[in-house]
């Protein structure tokens, strides 16, 4: 049935806004109810990770963020992610610390170790946070979690009141130590302290990277670990790719592929190609790559990622230069199979990415971390504090360093040159 309204009655006019009203507002109610659950189902993992211009990214945690620095695996490859933009890293890891940053203690009191901890982390002015605790306080088995959770909680509203967005990672397992049955117990401990991460993780809606998993599998057919404990240096290249594809991060594989006989290409890389001489098959093109390639660790005898592939060849032998460097000489049949590049171009820019990141956390680590500490800003500061002021000459050196990173971590254009071998 359809309803008029009297003009010449206004109360029923008032009572028909008023009932429109109440029906909205129930609305806003039902909407406001379902709202937190649907906003919780959207954590933070299912969003796009990006860095922008002027983050700083902070690795904190027990030795597996210290040791970190010493192959700096994980911070190149989150760094060749965005050349363009200016972003830094520190790394404020520490052998045997926990939530409560107790490792720190050789300090004084106070500040306590905790505060000390904070201060660290306040100082850092940091826009992510790597968190990676865990290990150290599995030691103290099931009775350990609650304390555990209380003070990961703290840390993480502290990182919050920061402006900070933390991404907790879980301890890695231990591969050798003791008897199978300590060892078992161990790792049985190390999974329930990273589900309890897991799971304040999800309440608040934070990243969380499992790494038991990805490194029990990888254990059982790589050697990853020097003592049982620490990670070999493979195990730190491996530990930055399973960060970084759990981060979505991870790149189509760098291929190239030519028919010098049709001038067929099968790569998005090339920009410019010309078979400068069809006669002798002499090739020549351009790549301009988006982002550098990985760095490979040099203690071990794999054969790179970066496949070229150079079909329709006269038999013979072929070399090949880029960017005027002779980098790879090989016979027609085998530029047909393809033949992996392990040096020139990008790959030298890589590796010279990868020593500027290494020079610079020293620096960074004999700043905050000098080996005098207690004399110069200790509390026997009265002998040597007048060297308080040297620490801070470090900054120059960090400013310079970090204007060559960024200057470096942006692929070269880079000009490929095929040639029968004389």
């Amino acid at each position: 049935m359809k309803q008029t309204l009297n003009p010449k009655c206004p109360f029923g006019l008032i009572i028909t806004q008023w009932s429109s009203l109440i029906r909205f507002l129930q609305l806003i109610c039902i909407f406001s109810i379902f709202l937190p659950y649907t906003t919780h189902a959207q954590v933070r993992d299912d969003l796009p990770f990006e860095l922008k211009n002027g983050d700083r990214v902070v690795f904190l945690g027990n030795a597996l963020m210290e040791n970190e620095q010493v192959y700096n695996y994980l911070e190149f490859r989150l760094t060749r992610h965005w050349p363009e933009r200016n972003i830094t890293f520190r790394n404020l890891g520490w052998s045997g610390d926990n939530v409560f940053g107790e490792a720190r203690s050789y300090y004084t009191s106070p500040p306590s170790a905790y505060d000390l901890l904070i201060s660290q982390l306040t100082d850092s002015k940091a826009t992510h946070v790597l968190v990676a605790y865990g290990s150290v306080e599995a030691q103290e088995g099931e009775g350990g979690l609650e304390k555990f959770a209380q003070g990961l909680e703290k840390l993480l509203a502290k990182i919050q009141e920061l402006g900070a967005e933390a991404i907790l990672l879980s301890p890695i397992p231990q591969f050798a130590g003791g008897t199978p049955s300590l060892l078992e117990e161990r790792n049985s401990n190390l999974k329930l302290y990273a589900k309890t991460i897991a799971k304040i993780a999800q309440e608040k809606q934070k990243r969380y990277i499992d790494l038991i998993s990805p490194f029990e599998k990888l254990a059982e057919s790589e050697l990853i670990s020097e003592n049982g404990l620490h990670l070999t240096e493979y195990g730190y290249y491996k530990l930055a790719e399973f960060v970084e594809n759990s981060l979505g991060l991870d790149t189509e594989p760098w291929m190239i592929s030519v028919d010098a006989k049709s001038g067929e290409i099968e790569s998005s890389l090339i920009t410019n190609m010309v078979i400068s001489d069809p006669k002798n098959k002499r090739l020549e093109f351009t790549v301009d790559e988006k982002i550098l390639p990985v760095a490979i660790p040099n203690s071990l005898n794999r054969e790179s990622e970066r496949p070229i592939a150079i079909k329709g060849l006269k038999k013979g032998f072929y070399s090949l230069e880029i960017n005027g460097k002779l980098v790879a000489s090989a016979s027609a049949k085998a530029w047909a199979e393809g033949v992996s590049l392990k040096q020139g171009g990008t790959l030298d820019q890589a590796d010279h990415l990868k020593r500027l990141l290494n020079k610079k956390d020293e620096v960074f680590f004999y700043q905050y971390r000098p080996l005098n500490r207690t004399y110069i800003i200790g509390f026997r500061e009265y002998e040597q504090g007048r060297h308080a002021s040297d620490l801070r000459d470090y900054d120059v050196v960090l400013t310079w360093l970090q204007g060559q990173i960024t200057a470096t971590k942006s692929p070269i254009r880079t000009h490929y040159k095929l040639y029968p071998t004389p």
